[in-house]
């Protein structure tokens, strides 16, 4: 999870422990670099999955999703990332991924 500010630490890490609720591995990256310094560095690193959370996300209860190898992105409902990752990592032929 990369929280866009300082800021919205406090929601990423919210969202991290809805996650680690239902058995989801993440982590938090709260370091005080760039946040698309963070999300390169993530994508080198073959990251599958990385949650961008800012503001409006957290006033929404949202979080924006990026899957690696794709440039598109989607903001959804919290608790509708929870529900696709949990049914993802229960039957892995269902993972999105795009070429």
């Amino acid at each position: 999870i990369v929280p866009i500010t300082s800021d919205i630490n406090e929601y990423a890490h919210e969202v991290a422990k809805k996650l680690h609720h239902h058995h989801l591995r993440v982590k938090v990256d709260t370091r005080s670099e760039k946040m698309t310094y963070k999300i390169r560095e993530l994508s080198h690193g073959k990251v599958p999955i990385i949650l961008v959370v800012g503001q409006r996300e957290a006033l929404e209860q949202t979080v924006t999703v990026r899957r690696l190898g794709s440039l598109a992105q989607e903001t959804l409902a919290l608790t509708d990332v929870i529900d696709t990752l949990k049914q993802e990592a229960e039957n892995p032929a269902l993972n999105k991924t795009y070429d």
